[in-house]
């Protein structure tokens, strides 16, 4: 079973950006500059590991529809991108174990307590009043601990009365001066500096040199003056020091010795015991930057689209009917009752982000069920195209508004508080602004979108709420619903992409929203990540055993030469593997082989290529029905079948064992020489026919018509062959 069409759409967005480094058909390289059309790449020196050529170090550019094309085939692999790069020295966040995040995500619930207790005024930022509050600080603490192990567990979806299991729960904090401690490295790196280093545990050598210290202390009495200069500035200027330094030791003749660069930890510990009462001067600091972040005069001014995105949630002042009709016929009965079509009606939960440079709506998600969480979803949705949704209701409009966002500006509501989208953001290189909740005034611009689409949209449907008893009346909104789900979403979007989006708008200029991203796009180049970096961070972590066939998914096998040399490689490699699997592109997945190491595997099957989950849910659909066998005739074959096998071993056992310690390398490579991959196909050059060309000439000298334009062309690569050799080739 194959689906329509032979080519596949590739995005428009280049999935890198100036200064990243990559793979790209297992050559790494740096991205130097940005360009309409290419990129400038600097590429590494590389050693085949088949032929042993050795390329040197060049610098070349790759147009940015090849990097979509490898993308899409899981060639490309970003190994460090500067806006979501770690510390030098730091391992990057789809790298911490489960343990490492659970013990972070403990003591987050401890500082978010100190957080809250500070924005209501009970608690200062010092160390003392934590000591003296630290009762309320545990208390609010292991609170919200409990809460996020709750809800962790799906504690919300389970009947009562059944048992929760919430797994391995960290101990209480021994005193306050530790949550003193957390607060300040949450406050210094964000959710990274309350990551440990237990992993790291058992070195107690001496890391830096006495030379090495000698220079980071001199650079940081140097800047450290009455300028109150910040402590990334000073960190910046040790690193530039030891660069220069560096730089200058591999140009000297003899080489001399380079240094290591220090890290953000380390110059901070040192700018601490040199100087202890800069705390209270960066804390000063703080405030100001926290006061001139509001928004004063004429608001928030962006420059392009995606440069700020706001998302909040919205409970529509209308009933629907959520029935499972329509398009909804291919869901089995969990999913109907997961996603709420059980035909009760109720009010639906919309969960939306608009882009406030050009007001144009970039992801929207509906719910059902008012205890689901919509932010990660809504998040993901920003980075897909969402045409064809688009052309799925039968809208004469694109709904193309996607990309890689640069600040999200999310609601510090109790919906929003320690939902796992804040890692997710960090690990893609999104800057995170959490607004205070009951302050619409920090989000004008969706609060503002959230009345657009009540006035425009929910009044002209039959079944309102009202805000109030006073306005509802006698009004049963209930009774009086008419619109079912599959009509409302295919509404709300054809409202969307049709109205709104072509709708002038006075924070415009009179532009539409329409109007005003096509002027973006052509003034500055959007940025995108790739699949990989989507399916580490948004896909779903399973570990799976790797088998002769590869790693099975969905019923999908995936295999690669790469990964198929782990299974055929040394025993004591591990051969259960953790995978990423990413809804929306389950042609690839990722597998981590190392610890520090993801490796790109494509299906076996190329239909599945650049293929979602729905599309597998419609296929299975469809051969649900073409299952005629009977148990009986199943239960005959197997039994006859087994009786067969078993009478072939016993057979087996007069014959000599014909692998042995001389042919054992020869066998492995049989195994491997016609495995057809997907990897494979996308390598093997394009197929030329060995007599195209060769008919056309008999044809002439025949003296037969020639070939319609209609026909197929004539290869390229045809020798010119007169009359009298026209024989048949094959004598």
């Amino acid at each position: 079973m194959k689906f329509g069409g032979s080519k596949l759409a590739v995005s428009t967005h280049v999935p890198v950006e100036k200064g990243a480094i990559f793979e790209l058909n297992k050559r790494r390289g740096t991205v130097v500059e940005l360009r309409i059309t290419s990129c400038l790449v600097l590429w590494e020196e590389f050693v085949d590991p088949e032929t042993g050529e050795v390329l040197p170090a060049i610098s070349d550019t790759v147009s940015n529809e090849d990097f979509c094309r490898f993308d899409l085939h899981g060639r490309l692999s970003i190994i460090r991108r500067p806006s979501a790069a770690a510390p030098v020295g730091k391992r990057d966040r789809s790298h911490r174990t489960d343990a490492e995040i659970a013990r972070m995500r403990h003591r987050y619930c401890y500082v978010s307590a100190a957080q809250k207790l500070i924005v209501d005024g009970e608690l200062e930022e010092i160390r003392a009043a934590f000591i003296l509050r630290g009762v309320h600080i545990i208390a609010l603490g292991t609170l919200y601990y409990t809460q996020y192990l709750t809800k962790k567990a799906g504690a919300a979806d389970k009947r009562g009365g059944a048992k929760v299991k919430v797994g391995t729960q960290s101990k209480v904090p021994k005193s306050p001066a530790h949550i003193y401690k957390w607060y300040c490295d949450h406050r210094r790196r964000g959710q990274n500096g309350l990551f440990d280093e237990y992993i790291s545990s058992g070195n107690r050598g001496r890391r830096y040199t006495e030379d090495e210290e000698a220079l980071v202390h001199s650079v940081i009495r140097q800047r450290l003056d009455e300028e109150r200069c910040s402590i990334s500035s000073i960190v910046t200027s040790v690193q530039a020091v030891f660069d220069v330094h560096n730089e200058d030791a591999a140009r000297s003749h003899p080489p001399g010795k380079s240094f290591n660069r220090p890290g953000y930890e380390y110059i901070h510990a040192a700018i601490d015991a040199l100087a202890p009462l800069d705390h209270a001067i960066r804390t000063r600091g703080l405030k100001v930057a926290y006061r001139n972040m509001h928004a004063l005069g004429v608001g928030v001014k962006t420059d392009r689209a995606l440069e700020r995105v706001e998302i909040d949630e919205y409970t529509f002042d209308l009933m629907v009917i959520l029935n499972g009709l329509g398009i909804w016929d291919w869901l089995r009965s969990e999913e109907r009752e997961m996603l709420g079509l059980d035909g009760s009606t109720r009010r639906v939960v919309l969960s939306a982000a608009i882009d406030v440079h050009t007001r144009c709506i970039v992801g929207m998600r509906i719910s059902a069920n008012g205890t689901t969480s919509l932010l990660r979803e809504t998040v993901e949705m920003i980075f897909l195209d969402k045409t064809p949704i688009a052309d799925a209701v039968g809208a004469h409009e694109p709904w193309n508004m996607h990309g890689r966002p640069e600040t999200i500006v999310l609601d510090r509501g109790p919906n929003y508080i320690g939902d796992e989208v804040y890692d997710l953001l960090a690990c893609l290189g999104i800057i995170n602004l959490g607004a205070p909740a009951k302050k619409p005034w920090l989000r004008p611009f969706i609060e503002r979108l959230f009345r657009t689409i009540h006035l425009g949209f929910a009044q002209r449907f039959s079944g309102r709420t009202f805000s109030n008893v006073v306005e509802r009346g006698e009004n049963d909104a209930a009774a009086r619903a008419s619109l079912t789900l599959d009509d409302f979403l295919q509404w709300l979007v054809r409202w969307i992409v049709e109205i709104y989006h072509n709708t002038e708008h006075a924070g415009l200029l009179g532009r539409t929203p329409a109007e005003a991203w096509a002027q973006s796009q052509a003034s500055s180049r959007l940025q995108g990540v790739s699949r990989e970096e989507l399916r580490k961070v948004l896909g779903i972590r399973r570990h799976r055993t790797l088998g002769p066939s590869g790693i099975t998914m969905m019923h999908i096998r995936y295999q690669t030469d790469d990964l198929m040399k782990i299974f055929y490689g040394p025993p004591n490699k591990p051969k259960i593997l953790e995978v990423a699997w990413w809804p929306h592109d389950i042609g690839t997945i990722s597998v981590k082989v190392a610890p520090d190491h993801w490796m790109n595997v494509t299906a076996a099957d190329p239909m599945w290529i650049g293929k979602s989950f729905d599309d597998l849910m419609m296929v299975r659909h469809r051969l649900a029905g073409e299952r005629d066998r009977s148990n009986a005739v199943l239960a005959r074959a197997l039994t006859e079948l087994d009786a067969a096998a078993f009478r072939g071993k016993v057979l087996r056992g007069l014959l000599p064992i014909a692998v042995t310690d001389a042919t054992y390398d020869r066998y492995e490579a049989d195994f491997m020489r016609f495995m057809s991959t997907a990897e494979r196909d996308f390598d093997a050059p394009e197929h030329e026919d060995l007599f195209d060309g060769v008919i056309d000439l008999q044809r002439k000298a025949a003296g037969s018509p020639p070939v319609s334009p209609g026909g197929p062309p004539a290869s390229r690569s045809a020798p010119a062959i007169s009359a009298e050799d026209s024989d048949d080739l094959m004598e």
